[in-house]
C-alpha cells in the first residue's frame, strides 16, 4: 500500500459498535488519526427471539451512517467492516448485513475462528515475546479464548458468555456464576493454561482496569492498556458493583455509565475465567479485533 494511505475498520458486535480510522507508516507503524464508539445494543433480545429487532438494526444502522460520514471526512481510502456473534447467530443477519451494504459499508460477518485471531493478532502486537498466552476477548455475545504457545495458537473456542446475553438470562449472581462455571468447564480444559500470561480485551476489560486505576487514584483519562489486574481486586470490583442498581452504579469512577447494566455479568466471567485458569490477575489490552484488523490490512504480522 502507498505510504500514508488512511484506512478504517468498523466492529459490529453484539452491544457495541466501534470505529478505527488510521494512516500506516513503514516506520511509525498505525497512527490512529480518530476513533468512534457507539452502543446500539444490536444483539439486545436475540436469545429470545433468535432475530434481530427493527428497533436494534435501525440503532446499528444510524451508527454505521454516522461511522461512513466519519470515514468519507478523514479521506479514508480502505474501509474493512465486520460484524460478529449477533448478527452470526441471528436468523435475519444477512438481511442486516444487506442494509448496511446498501449504506455503502463493506459489512461482514466472520466466524469466531476469524474473529479470535484477529484479537489474538492484535494482542501478540502490543504484548510481544509471551512464551504463554491466553487472550480472552469478552463482547455482548459471546467469549473468544486464544491461547498460544511461543507464538503458535493452541486454543480457538467461542463460548456463549457474552455480557449482554448473560444478563438477558436475569438470574442472581451466584446462580449466574455456577452457570458461567459450567459454560467454562465444558469444552477445554482451561487449567491446563495454568501459569499463561492472561490478556483482557473488550469492553468490559477497559471497565474493569478503568475502575481498577480510579481505585488506586490515578487521574482520570489515563490509558488502561497494560493495567495489570490481580484477582482480588476483579472480586473487590465484582462485590460493590453487585448489590447496586444500574443506576447506582453509574457513579462509580471509571466506568462508562452505558455499562452499567451488563458490567456485573462481564465482571462475573472475568472472576471464573481466572478462577479457572488459576490466575492471579489479568493484563488489560486497550486493542482489539479493530486493531486486529487493520494490521491484517496493512501485512503486519
Amino acid at each position: 500500500m502507498s505510504e500514508r494511505e488512511r484506512i478504517a475498520a468498523i466492529d459490529v458486535g453484539s452491544n457495541t459498535v466501534l470505529l478505527t480510522v488510521a494512516e500506516y507508516d513503514p516506520e511509525a507503524g498505525l497512527v490512529v488519526i480518530d476513533e468512534g464508539e457507539d452502543q446500539p445494543r444490536l444483539g439486545a433480545g436475540l436469545s429470545a427471539t433468535g432475530q434481530l429487532s427493527e428497533e436494534a438494526i435501525r440503532r446499528a444502522l444510524r451508527t454505521l451512517t454516522a461511522m461512513r460520514d466519519v470515514c468519507r471526512g478523514h479521506g479514508v481510502r480502505r474501509l474493512a467492516a465486520v460484524a460478529t456473534a449477533a448478527v452470526r447467530e441471528a436468523g435475519n443477519g444477512s438481511e442486516f448485513v444487506e442494509r448496511a451494504r446498501a449504506l455503502d459499508i463493506p459489512l461482514q460477518i466472520i466466524s469466531p475462528e476469524t474473529e479470535a485471531a484477529l484479537s489474538y493478532r492484535s494482542a501478540a502486537h502490543h504484548f510481544p515475546g509471551g512464551e504463554r498466552q491466553l487472550v480472552a476477548d469478552i463482547g455482548g455475545g459471546s467469549l473468544e479464548l486464544i491461547g498460544a504457545t511461543n507464538g503458535c495458537v493452541r486454543l480457538s473456542q467461542s463460548l456463549p458468555l457474552g455480557a449482554v446475553r448473560l444478563t438477558e438470562l436475569g438470574i442472581p449472581l451466584d446462580r449466574l456464576r455456577r452457570h458461567i462455571r459450567r459454560g467454562l468447564s465444558g469444552p477445554i480444559q482451561l487449567a491446563e493454561w495454568a501459569g499463561s500470561m492472561v490478556i483482557g480485551s473488550g469492553g468490559t476489560f477497559a471497565s474493569l482496569a478503568g475502575m481498577a486505576l480510579a481505585r488506586h487514584g490515578s487521574p482520570a483519562g489515563r490509558s488502561v492498556h497494560g493495567t495489570i489486574v490481580t484477582v482480588e481486586e476483579v472480586e473487590q470490583v465484582l462485590g460493590t458493583l453487585a448489590p447496586l442498581s444500574p443506576e447506582q452504579r453509574r457513579e462509580t469512577p471509571g466506568l462508562r455509565p452505558e455499562r452499567a447494566d451488563i458490567i456485573v455479568a462481564g465482571l462475573a466471567v472475568v472472576a471464573e475465567l481466572l478462577s479457572a485458569v488459576g490466575a492471579g490477575g489479568v493484563t488489560v489490552s486497550g486493542f482489539g479485533l479493530r486493531d486486529g484488523l487493520l494490521l491484517e490490512m496493512v501485512g503486519v504480522v
